[in-house]
């Protein structure tokens, strides 16, 4: 089920370092690094390597730290990632990211994307124009366990259902690249 929800538009992702990461891969000017959660839940951090801050500690000297642009929090649904939350930095918006992102996401480690339950506008803009994309498959299924498929197609803001509706129902909607 995709409910309609509303979120502050303000986001400031601080700076982290890379420790206990593994690089995923560059893309788009940033290095993209997974979380080594486990097997059900995985996080996906963004880093600007250009933008760094020197930390320093009284015994164990000065640790660099990077600018994070993105954050994305996924879990394992079925067959799926199910993607709970993404984040982008505010001084990195309007550059489709969020859009970038899954695409890189769906290619390098060939997953299936799950739109996450609640969607803000932005959020439902950023499936709109994934269903818009050449190289991305999106499709909607009824309920969890229904052998109903509509492939829906990109309206002005939101993905428009043909055969049924899409929000505030029990459809799921999925993205594939391909």
């Amino acid at each position: 089920m995709v409910v309609r929800v509303t979120m502050d538009k303000g986001v400031f992702l601080g700076y982290g370092n890379l420790d206990d990461l593994e690089l995923v891969g560059r893309a788009f000017g940033y290095d993209i690094y997974v979380g080594q959660e486990g097997s059900t839940f995985r996080d996906v951090w963004v880093y600007d390597r250009n933008v760094t801050k020197r930390v320093r500690y009284c015994r164990n000297g000065v640790e660099t730290r990077y600018r994070i642009v993105a954050k994305v929090e996924m879990s394992k649904d079925r067959r799926a990632w199910h993607v709970d939350l993404l984040q982008v930095d505010s001084r990195y918006k309007g550059n489709n990211l969020a859009v970038k992102i899954y695409r890189f996401l769906m290619r390098k480690m060939d997953i299936t994307l799950m739109a996450g339950s609640s969607q803000s506008p932005g959020g439902r803009y950023v499936w709109n124009k994934l269903a818009k994309s050449n190289d991305v498959t999106v499709y909607a299924r009824k309920s969890p366990y229904s052998k109903i498929i509509d492939f829906p197609k990109s309206g002005k803001r939101e993905l428009i259902g043909k055969v049924f509706d899409l929000y505030d129902s029990d459809a799921e909607i999925f993205a594939v690249a391909g």
